[in-house]
């Protein structure tokens, strides 16, 4: 957390709100988190903000990228100099209602119109400063996005199938497979596909492959649509929550009926992570 819906809504914010203005200055309080040289980037503009999976990307116009990781804590704040304009998204804990910047801001950007802030509580996020090969070797490690021409039905069983032995929500979150599925959307994406996130991937029938591989774009899809999900770990950039969650079937429903058969959701443990299923409706 975040996934894919998560940081696409915050690259879609910050496409709106830095674009074009140059990188002035950078504050670098913890070095663990700033990965690279701050002259590398220092004087260059914003042309883009890419995401690959749970990261984005800022595309400067010297050549030289900016990849960012949230990982579980991260936080971009946005502010503009005249405060007319506020983006950003991430960990919304109530350690980050401060203004800032505050102790958990590790790095500030000085741009041509305001600030930005990468907070992060418990240091687990990062920014690298990679040139176009070093970039290219981190991404590369990385299966295809969702909505790529390669990412096939007849690439999604092939490669389930290298994973024959695992269980099917662990093979969907595996990101050197399929880019930017996490612990929400696979539980939602073998809902809508009928299918228990227990079962082994060798025991799926074409059939039940097919329904999984359909079923994950409209499920992203819609949690982009609504902001992605808000539960402690995501903000969009202006603060407000994401309300995916409304419309989920099953991931945070423990005990709740389901609201296709009424059946109460029920919550396993699959390889360190929950599982959220409709034990009526999934087989």
């Amino acid at each position: 957390m975040p996934e894919l819906p998560e940081i696409e809504t915050i690259k879609r914010s910050l496409n709106k709100a830095i674009i074009g203005q140059t990188i002035d200055d950078i504050e670098v309080r913890d070095y663990k988190l700033f990965r690279g040289k701050r002259h590398d980037v220092l004087g260059s503009k914003i042309e883009e903000v890419k995401r690959r999976a749970k990261m984005l990307i800022w595309k400067l116009s010297n050549g030289k990228y900016l990849l960012f990781h949230l990982k579980m804590t991260g936080q971009m704040l946005y502010d503009s100099d005249d405060h007319k304009l506020i983006a950003g998204g991430g960990h919304p804990d109530h350690e980050y209602l401060q203004k800032p910047p505050h102790k958990f801001t590790h790095v500030i950007f000085k741009l041509t119109k305001g600030h930005l802030y990468f907070n992060d509580l418990r240091k687990f996020g990062w920014i690298k400063v990679l040139d176009e090969d070093g970039l290219e070797q981190e991404v590369s490690k990385l299966g295809p996005e969702i909505e790529w021409p390669e990412f096939t039905f007849e690439y999604f069983v092939k490669a389930l199938h290298s994973k024959a032995r695992t269980k099917v929500k662990t093979v969907l979150m595996e990101q050197s497979l399929i880019a930017g599925i996490g612990n929400i959307y696979s539980d939602e994406t073998l809902f809508k596909a009928k299918v228990l996130p227990t079962r082994l991937v060798k025991d799926l029938s074409e059939g039940e492959l097919r329904s999984i591989y359909d079923s994950i774009s409209p499920v992203l899809e819609l949690a982009i649509e609504h902001g992605g999900t808000s539960l402690k770990d995501y903000r969009r950039l202006d603060g407000s929550q994401g309300d995916y969650l409304q419309y989920a079937n099953v991931y945070h429903r423990n005990g709740q009926p389901c609201k296709v058969c009424r059946t109460k959701i029920e919550r396993a443990v699959v390889n360190g992570r929950s599982a959220h299923f409709c034990p009526n409706c999934q087989k």
